[in-house]
């Protein structure tokens, strides 16, 4: 054969596969097109049987507090209140909390309370509802029947939807009981029923949250299940039918192939006149080439500092490391990495430093990894680790390897660094979810590996968006609330032996519009990590000097955290507020924790000092519970010791508590120094402490925390019984 033969075979063959390989990918293209569309419809419908679930879920959860509460089974069970029901189970229930429908069943099951619609009815209403909740009364009272198993569920709900009239709805059934001494007349406990229609609520959440197409909520005959909509089934009626919830489906795989379809057409003649270009290049032309090509791309991959890849590679391998997973099902792995304390090494050693430990960094990276990982520098001593074919096992043996690898001493050209890391894992085992989003969940769990303590790993959970949400939201309104003067004060009653008030402390109260009160043990620590612990003792402290002015005589003690005593302007704001409110300085008792005194400073010391001189007491609050030394109490000028209410809980039963405190006692007598007991709750609690010599006592025994009016009316009735 002459050369013009031979290159019209060669032109062929290279022709004819190109083209075989377009139309074997078209084909396989269809197939997949048609499994992604039944994969699609599979995974919406679990993802609506999830939600139902969890939407029952957060129903019950809200009920919980109206259900485990001494106050309810005294209220309900022991004497019954219907004004109280109407306002505390009404109001609440049916109006703060949303549900349509609320009802109360006394010991027989029998209607005492009933709320519609936003309005009180006659407990007789509940005949429309009482069949559809018959069973669930029933699994209720067989749950109760058995107290081994209300102790281990400690909330006891029952939930179905079923049809009330046209309209499905939500009913719950819940076991009402006491969260601490109250005690239900007979063996069995009052029962609270409420419903929340599904209908509307439903289908606008899920359509929203899964972004459902044509979604709505049909009842049907069992016979009608058959239909090419995607459903999910989520109640059954008395006569049978069932309760459904309908949509559209997507079809991902239909839409691919119908835009890939000319792609595939433009692909074959791609193909041709690609190879007949192929067949007219030089073997030694396209070798040049493809070294000229390698050489750029890997220059735009990768980080000149480390030799890893960069973001661009990267993202490149984590979509084509996700696409995978649409082909072979399996787990996908992403770990972000994020050095502990980077930006020390930087300000104390010099940039060069902080280059050589990234070097070293990723050194040991590459010999923790497998040859299958990705490892990249995503940026300053940010890395990520893509962990292709995982297990969660698999990634958290890689994260822990990673945290060990990459902790201890490093050796560097000036000197040694320690260096540690924190790691966010995230899997994934579908293809549903974007590449952003696995990255963004991997960053949320390194927020929290962070926030827990450094030198940690931690896995990405769906309750981590929750509360990173309910932070961020509590974080703006509390900031709100500072701007609108919102916070509260309410003062606990600190007495003598004989229950006269000698002092109050102040402490913050933050009723938020939506959500009710907020407790102090969430928005306080919540201030201190926002940075607002400043602004909330200054309004308390504000306050406190406004109301100090009511009362004569009457220490008045306030919470100092040990942020506020490290900030330097700390003192001079306490004095700008002294001179603001015309307060003196020697009615206040300042309470700091432990946790203050063990960084022993200069700056926390000298500010002690000036608080001193300027008049204020000093006390130790919860001592015993941390670090606190004689050391401590020698260097800083403290005046009271407070009895942590951990010691005082247990008295007088228990000897080693005993023991604690009557050493603290002791010790603060022997110094010189006033203790105050905590905590102080039953008068078993109270004798003991004043046979160990306590002489101030503060708690539910001898006081809640009450507004200044109140604390007012509650000294000038104990004048009136003094005369």
């Amino acid at each position: 054969m002459d050369r013009r033969n031979i290159e019209l075979k060669i032109f062929g063959l290279i022709a004819g596969m190109a083209a075989g390989m377009i139309l074997l990918a078209g084909f396989a293209l269809a197939v997949a097109a048609r499994h992604a569309d039944l994969r699609e419809r599979e995974y919406e419908q679990t993802l609506v049987g999830n939600g139902l679930r969890q939407r029952a879920k957060e129903i019950q959860v809200a009920l919980n507090p109206y259900i485990i509460w001494d106050e309810a089974v005294i209220k309900l069970d022991n004497r019954y209140d219907p004004a109280w029901a109407s306002q505390n189970i009404g109001q609440s229930v049916g109006g703060a909390l949303g549900n349509e429908v609320v009802f109360v069943l006394d010991a027989d099951n029998q209607p005492i309370y009933g709320h519609v619609s936003g309005k009180d009815v006659s407990p007789t209403a509940f005949a429309r509802y009482g069949g559809r909740a018959v069973r669930l009364i029933e699994k209720v009272r067989e749950i109760e029947a058995d107290p081994k198993r209300v102790a281990e569920l400690r909330a006891v709900h029952r939930s179905r939807v079923t049809l009330i009239g046209d309209d499905p709805m939500l009913i719950t059934v819940s076991l009402v009981r006491p969260d601490l001494k109250a005690k239900t007349r007979g063996p069995r406990a009052p029962l609270l029923v409420t419903g929340v229609p599904v209908a509307n609520s439903v289908v606008k959440a899920f359509s929203d949250r899964f972004l459902l197409h044509d979604a709505r909520i049909q009842v049907i005959k069992a016979a009608q299940l058959e239909t090419s909509a995607a459903q999910r089934v989520i109640g059954k009626t008395a006569d049978g039918r069932r309760i459904v919830m309908r949509w559209t489906p997507r079809k991902p795989g239909e839409e691919l192939l119908r835009s890939a379809s000319p792609i595939l057409g433009v692909a074959l003649l791609a193909a041709v006149v690609g190879s007949v270009l192929l067949f007219r290049t030089t073997r030694r032309a396209v070798k040049k080439l493809l070294l000229s090509e390698a050489e750029a791309k890997h220059l735009s991959l990768h980080d000149p500092l480390t030799g890893l890849a960069n973001r661009t590679l990267f993202t490149d391998r984590l979509v084509h490391a996700h696409a995978l997973l649409r082909r072979k099902p399996g787990l996908l792995g992403v770990l972000c990495i994020d050095l502990d304390r980077f930006k020390e090494v930087n300000d104390s050693y010099g940039h060069d430093a902080g280059d050589q430990l990234i070097r070293e960094v990723a050194r040991r990276l590459k010999t923790i990894c497998r040859d299958t990982d990705t490892i990249c520098r995503l940026g300053g001593d940010e890395f990520a680790i893509i962990q292709p074919d995982t297990t969660p096992a698999g990634a958290a043996a890689l994260a822990q390897r990673v945290v060990e690898g990459l902790s201890g001493e490093v050796d560097l050209s000036i000197g040694r660094a320690e260096l540690s890391c924190s790691v966010g894992v995230a899997v994934v085992s579908d293809a549903e979810q974007g590449q952003a989003e696995l990255l963004r969940q991997a960053d949320v769990a390194l927020y929290r590996a962070k926030e827990g303590g450094r030198g940690r790993y931690c896995f990405f959970e769906p309750e981590m968006d929750a509360a990173l949400r309910l932070r961020k939201g509590l974080e703006r309104d509390l900031r709100a609330a500072l701007d609108n003067d919102a916070l509260k004060v309410a003062y606990q009653p600190l007495t003598d032996a004989r229950g006269q008030i000698i002092g109050v402390e102040a402490l913050a109260r933050w009723t938020h519009s939506e959500r009710g009160e907020i407790a102090p043990a969430i928005f306080i620590p919540l201030a201190e990590s926002c940075g607002l612990i400043g602004a909330v003792g200054s309004a308390v402290f504000r306050r406190a000097c406004y109301d100090s002015l009511r009362w004569s005589r009457l220490e008045v003690s306030v919470n100092i955290s040990a942020l506020q005593l490290s900030d330097p302007g700390f003192v001079d704001d306490m004095v700008a507020v002294l001179a603001e409110t015309g307060a003196r300085a020697d009615v206040f008792m300042l309470e700091i924790t432990e946790t203050a005194l063990l960084k022993d400073s200069d700056g926390v010391h000298e500010a002690l000092r000036r608080l001193k001189r300027l008049g204020f007491r000093l006390a130790l609050d919860d001592f015993g519970t941390g670090y606190a030394s004689l050391a401590y109490l020698r260097r800083h000028p403290i005046d009271k010791l407070k009895i942590d209410r951990s010691f005082v809980s247990s008295l007088p039963g228990n000897s080693e508590s005993l023991a604690v405190a009557s050493a603290i006692i002791s010790l603060a007598k022997s110094l010189g120094l006033k203790a105050t007991a905590e905590g102080v709750e039953t008068q078993g609690q109270f004798d003991a402490l004043i046979k160990l010599g306590c002489a101030e006592f503060q708690g539910f025994l001898l006081g809640r925390p009450m507004p200044a009016d109140a604390i007012g009316d509650v000294i000038a009735g104990a004048r009136e019984m003094a005369r």
